[in-house]
């Protein structure tokens, strides 16, 4: 009995042996293997509301609600999405690489809330053998993904969860780094705290670099190394990743910085022979150490062996970006829109569509009518959600429903309008300012617009008495950047700073 147990253990050792030895075999001989059946990562997104019930019978007679919006004068005509919603592109894979501004403990340097100050695709097209390096400037203007509001785009993550839901702000900057990239898909990524940062860099030994700027403590009061070749560890490298106010101030460059320094340590890890412990180094600080992603063992030990083949000197670096522009007491980085098309061509082979949200004229459009206009739909959700959640179809009396059927009305007659108005704009992303005949259109839409929202609060009001008054309707407020703290137009509160 005892012989026949330990033969079964001789051949299990060898099962797993042989196991394990195929498994190497798949990694370093068919790397790509492993991303073959990339998903696109998950984000919570808010449903559009509906109805109770049709409304059309309740409505006076004549009165429909205005049709959809169409699209508007087919300009940009590039396909903004060109792959369809979030595809993959055969043979490359994008994993996004965030740092989120936070201590361990939670705490930030700047505002009260932590964001993701870096933002770094890495392009990885396993037909070529090449790499891509991407990053998305933090301060552009954009909209986001399944949700209301407009934000930077280092806020994305805190739309999605912040700190308390760490996966699910990291998807949500994923599926807004899809909209930027043109649609392709982003289905892997990396967050790391600051922490995080200084552990992975002191865990393989640090680096020698020859830096171009002298390198302070985060709270810049402290001299770390100064500028030339020397040896940096975790937080030497850390100074050099983040800096900026005491570097030029200019994000753009400290991106410039970081795609450096991410090419150098690449170069280190390889030329020291280290690529194959990145594995066991990740997995040992994946436990509640500041640092989070989606990929598993066997995918990061892949894409070590991908590395393996790569030359350092080859890796292509491109940033997303543009100028810092101040308007309504608001500061972005406004892209280079073509720049950003160019970039995806080379890296993808898409052709891609201009980003109207984050320019000049879209921003002018949202201060002047659009902020008010999402204010009103927004108070009308609302009051639509509360109806929808403390009663049926079949409790509501005639008047009632006569009340809610107008209101919807005025609701989609608003929404519609808007929609048209806001495609009209997009479609003159390219003007910083309008031309004459233009401003004369834009009158008339200021117009249909204010209309549609006086309708609208005479029937919201009305809808609200009916039903007793539940909700206080806030339909205008405010001044500046009152839009920011506005939970009716920006969905999640987030604190620019």
């Amino acid at each position: 009995m005892r012989k026949k147990i330990f033969i079964i253990l001789i051949v299990l050792v060898m099962l797993t042996v042989t196991m394990g030895a195929y498994q190497i075999h798949q990694i370093t001989d068919r790397p790509e293997r492993y991303f073959a059946s990339a998903e696109r990562v998950q984000a919570e997104v808010t449903p559009a509301p509906t109805p109770l019930f049709d409304i059309a019978p309740y409505l006076p007679a004549g009165e429909t609600p205005l049709p959809a919006a169409p699209n508007q004068e087919a300009e940009p005509t590039a396909d903004p999405d060109p792959l369809g919603e979030g595809k993959p592109l055969s043979g490359i894979v994008n994993i996004a690489l965030f740092g989120i501004d936070a201590f361990r403990s939670g705490r930030t340097t700047s505002g009260t809330m932590p964001h993701t100050d870096a933002n770094l695709i890495v392009a990885v097209n396993f037909d070529t053998k090449e790499v891509s390096l991407i990053s998305i400037a933090r301060d552009i203007f954009t909209d986001v993904p399944g949700h209301d509001g407009f934000y930077k785009f280092n806020c994305l993550f805190n739309v999605g969860g912040g700190l308390q839901d760490p996966h699910g702000g990291l998807a949500l900057a994923c599926r807004g780094a899809e909209e930027w990239l043109g649609g392709v898909s982003v289905p892997y990524y990396f967050g790391l705290d600051f922490k995080a940062a200084i552990d992975v860099i002191d865990a393989i030994g640090g680096i020698d670099y020859d830096s171009e700027i002298d390198l302070y403590s985060l709270r810049g009061n402290k001299l770390i190394a100064c500028k030339g070749l020397q040896h940096l560890d975790g937080e030497g490298v850390f100074a050099y990743l983040r800096m900026r106010k005491t570097a030029g101030g200019l994000d753009y460059k400290r991106t410039e910085r970081q795609r450096k320094m991410m090419i150098a340590l690449f170069r280190k890890i390889k030329a020291d022979g280290q690529l194959s412990l990145i594995p066991n180094i990740l997995e040992a600080m994946g436990k509640g150490k500041g640092l989070y992603t989606n990929m598993s063992v066997p995918q990061i030990a892949a894409l070590a062996a991908f590395a393996a083949d790569i030359d350092p000197d080859q890796i292509r670096s491109y940033s997303i970006h543009g100028d810092m522009y101040q308007q309504y007491f608001w500061r972005y980085s406004m892209i280079d829109q073509q720049k950003r098309i160019d970039i995806l061509k080379a890296v993808y082979g898409i052709d891609a569509a201009p980003m109207p949200v984050d320019t000049v004229v879209y921003e002018k459009f949202l201060y002047d009518m659009g902020f008010m206009a999402l204010q009103h739909l927004g108070y009308a959700k609302r009051l639509f959600a509360h109806i929808h959640s403390s009663v049926s179809e079949g409790e509501m009396t005639e008047a009632q429903k006569q009340a809610y059927a107008q209101c919807w009305k005025d609701y989609e007659d608003l929404r519609a309008m808007y929609d048209q108005v806001d495609q009209w704009t997009r479609a003159r992303y390219d003007k910083l300012r309008l031309p004459v005949e233009d401003q004369n259109q834009r009158l008339e839409q200021y117009r249909a617009l204010g209309q549609l929202e006086r309708e609208l609060r005479t029937s919201g009001d009305a809808l609200n008495k009916a039903f007793g008054s539940p909700l206080e309707l806030k339909w205008t407020t405010g001044v500046n950047n009152w839009y920011l703290k506005d939970s009716v137009i920006n969905e999640v509160y987030v604190d620019f700073a």
